[in-house]
């Protein structure tokens, strides 16, 4: 190509976020006038100014520059120009790319006017190469800064979210704080809700389907005066159920860094493993209590124990009912029985399923009918409902002294581990010198003092982590507060409960234990208990 050649010029204009804080001298308007001024000297057509606002020059996949390679390949434009190399792009492979191949391949000129490169003469190419790789080095070192300022922002508790969760607006002071929503906060909660009385996430997307209640992509652009643009919109589904059951913004609990770039270069998003998450407690104000999430987190692994019966129902004490003994769970046998008059009925009842599975010296059978359990079930049901009506406070007092000894004992035994815990660390640490008291006097070989050394803090650093674990444990048991309150006033309405389903079970009730049948005094007896949610087992 020669210099008498007539030029069809295709000038590329480019700035990032990151670029607006220099000022005005890589704004948009100030490159195309410098670039359209050099064009106009030299005598050239302008075909058109190519721009990309607000992009990053790590990716090559721009509006702009798209157009412009197009026009190139189309025999438009046979000069590309910009104002500088890092207005092309901070990726040095793939801009060497396009100066070293795809432009001379295709009879296309390219200039960078600040930086003096001009693919006409090759006398820069190395000014050239050595530009690309710090505009490279310029965005790596711009992306680690950007992401050590949003790892201070996620470590400082700060909500930097483009949109609030459902059930939470941003504070109009603080925009990095989450207030609750008096419109949308009610909905979350019932979710919470119908969770807790056994609905599964697709019955719950079901019921706010029929009930025309807005998803939380609806509401946000009702909230802008928008109409929602995506065609499948207005629909709950059991997806979104679960991503708002499982967070836990909604215990006040500000959980981010979950995802994050491939790199600096490739800005596809994916996920982080989860002891990267990045967790800062009690950043604003709760939906919901500690007690109502702990249930549903017992909802959902129950959920995944249990099988379904052919029908698609789910027996209705499958995930509750336990062995006493062995701890294992009861499994359901569902039969049908012929009567004398040549009727059949259904029987169902419950096996412990170690004893299904091992026989006699496993453990033995617990069996016990369905009608049976359920009519103790009520029974209990209603006496406590009717406690909790007519002397809650009594009620109360019973639930604090049982769940006071319950967690005294706890926490007496792991008190007593971790002092045990403490006492080997000493010792840990006094064996650890000695070992390194004798390699100096040459009492050990120096292969021996690293075996030692390597074994001993092994074990140090295996018991510090127990040390944290069980400390933990201590103070979480030591400042819990009793859910007793919730509980009575829950229970209270049921004292006229006539039929017991599943969603009542399990909105009430945690786990059930039964004992095997006894003969005492000539009579036939077995223990059975029923632990609620919330306070666990209450004995009358």
């Amino acid at each position: 190509m020669q210099d008498n050649a007539i030029y069809n010029v295709g000038i590329y204009a480019r700035l990032s976020r990151d670029d607006e804080r220099t000022g005005e001298s890589v704004s948009i308007e100030n490159q195309k006038e410098l670039l359209g001024r050099y064009v106009r000297e030299q005598g050239w057509n302008l075909i058109d100014y190519y721009v990309d606002d607000g992009v990053s020059g790590t990716t090559f996949d721009r509006p702009g520059l798209n157009r412009l390679i197009g026009d190139v390949t189309a025999g438009k434009v046979n000069l590309v120009l910009c104002k500088d190399l890092s207005r092309w792009g901070r990726d040095y492979i793939e801009c060497g790319k396009y100066t070293d191949y795809i432009f001379p391949s295709l009879g296309c000129r390219f200039i960078a006017l600040n930086d003096g490169v001009d693919t006409l003469h090759k006398n820069n190419e190395m000014v050239m190469i050595l530009k690309n790789v710090m505009n490279d080095l310029y965005a790596r070192d711009t992306s680690s800064k950007i992401r050590a300022v949003k790892k201070s922002t996620f470590l400082s508790g700060k909500y930097i979210g483009c949109y609030a969760p459902m059930g939470y607006q941003k504070s109009p002071e603080d925009k990095h704080v989450l207030i609750p929503d008096p419109v949308t906060a009610p909905l979350v909660k019932r979710i919470f809700d119908l969770r807790c009385q056994g609905f599964s996430y697709r019955k719950i997307a079901t019921t706010l389907n029929e009930e025309g209640l807005p998803t939380p992509r609806d509401y946000y652009y009702m909230s802008q005066g928008k109409q929602n643009p995506r065609s499948d919109g207005g629909f709950w589904q059991a997806q979104t159920i679960k991503a708002i059951l499982r967070s836990e913004v909604y215990l006040g609990h500000t959980v981010q860094n979950k995802t994050g770039n491939v790199s600096y270069k490739v800005h596809k998003q994916v996920p982080k493993p989860t002891d990267e998450w990045i967790r800062v407690e009690n950043t604003h104000e709760p939906l919901i209590t500690q007690e109502i999430w702990e249930q549903v987190r017992r909802m959902d692994e129950q959920n995944m124990r249990n099988r379904t019966k052919k029908d698609g129902t789910t027996a209705l004490f499958a995930g509750v009912l336990y062995c006493m003994d062995c701890g294992s769970p009861m499994r359901h046998y569902h039969e049908t029985r012929k009567h004398k008059d040549g009727s059949d009925s259904p029987y169902h009842s419950y096996i412990c399923n170690r004893y299904c599975s091992g026989g006699k010296t496993a453990c033995s059978a617990h069996g016990i009918n369905q009608r049976v359990i359920t009519n103790i079930v009520l029974l209990d049901i209603q006496l406590k409902a009717m406690w909790a009506q007519n002397n809650s406070e009594d009620l109360k007092e019973k639930i604090r002294q049982q769940k006071h000894a319950a967690d005294a004992e706890q926490v007496r035994s792991q008190k007593a581990m971790l002092s045990s815990i403490e006492k080997r660390l000493s010792e840990l640490d006094r064996l650890i010198q000695c070992t390194y008291e004798d390699k100096v006097k040459g009492a050990i070989p120096e292969t021996v003092c690293v075996q030692l050394m390597h074994k001993y803090e092994g074990e140090r650093l295996e018991k510090l982590e127990q040390k944290a674990d069980l400390t933990a444990k201590i103070e979480a048991m030591e400042q819990a507060e009793s859910g007793a309150d919730e509980w009575i006033s829950m229970i209270q309405d049921y004292s006229h409960l006539e039929t017991l389903d599943r969603p009542t079970l399990l909105r009430l009730i945690n786990r059930i234990e039964v004992g095997e049948r006894k003969m005492v005094n000539g009579q036939d007896e077995r223990e059975i208990k029923i632990y609620y949610n919330f306070v666990g087992y209450v004995e009358a």
